[in-house]
This record gives C-alpha cells, structure tokens and sequence, in this order.
C-alpha cells in the first residue's frame, strides 16, 4: 500500500479475504493500526507521484489522463485535506486560528493626504449606496 497499491489489491495478491485484515487493523493486532496508517500516508504520497506519471503518459488520451488524476486528486483531497485539499480557509481552526485585530483610528494623526484620501473614499460611499 505505501506504494500506491489499494488495500483489496494488495489482500487478493497475497491470498487474504479483506474482512480478515480489517478486523485485524480494528483489533490492533500486533500493532498493526498504526502500521496500517504509517502505510496510508505513504501511499497518498505514491498517488501524488503517479499523478506526475500519468500526466506525462504519451500513451493515454486526454480525456483518460484527466480522469485518471481527477480522481486519484479527489482522493487525496479527501483523506488529506490538509495538505491536499482545495479548501479556501476562511474560519479558524485549532492549528490556525484567526486573529482579529481592530485599531481605532485616531484622525488627528492622519496627515491632509491620507484625509482628502479619506473623505474621497466617504464620497464614493455615499454616492454608491444612493444609487
């Protein structure tokens, strides 16, 4: 699996009904859960390389080479949406909380550009909302 095999694959290969090796994984079995993730997030990482390696196939059509790394992209966006995900982080989240600064300006420290610039800018509001 680290190597990008799917987890059926690699049980057919070597002879192991699927449900055994999950239960196997659910039960920790000699430590196996923590093997068995080690070995996921390695096999995300194959994905990433295989996409590289789709992407430069003279062999496939177009169409085939997109779907292909579409789908091999979703997954990883799905299982690590972290570091693969296409999300636009717009809220915090415990890793990267949001900070929210507010200043009070003072205007008797603003110099005659940055006011005219100011008024200028209360104009536009007025005029815009009006419309």
């Amino acid at each position: 699996m680290a190597e990008g095999t799917s987890l059926r694959e690699v049980c057919r290969d070597n002879g192991m009904p699927e449900s055994t090796f999950r239960q196997w994984i659910r039960d920790d079995r000699d430590g196996l859960a923590a093997r068995y993730q080690a070995a996921r997030v390695l096999q995300v990482e194959s994905w990433s390389d295989q996409i590289l390696e789709l992407a430069n196939r003279d062999d496939l059509e177009p169409n085939d080479k997109r779907v292909r790394v579409d789908a091999l992209k979703w997954l990883m966006s799905k299982l690590v949406p972290k570091k693969w995900g296409e999300r636009l982080l717009v809220a915090g989240d415990a890793d990267s909380p949001l900070h929210i600064l507010h200043k009070q300006a003072d205007l008797a420290a603003l110099t005659e550009a940055q006011l005219a610039g100011l008024e200028r800018f209360a104009k536009t509001m007025v005029i815009a909302k009006a419309e």
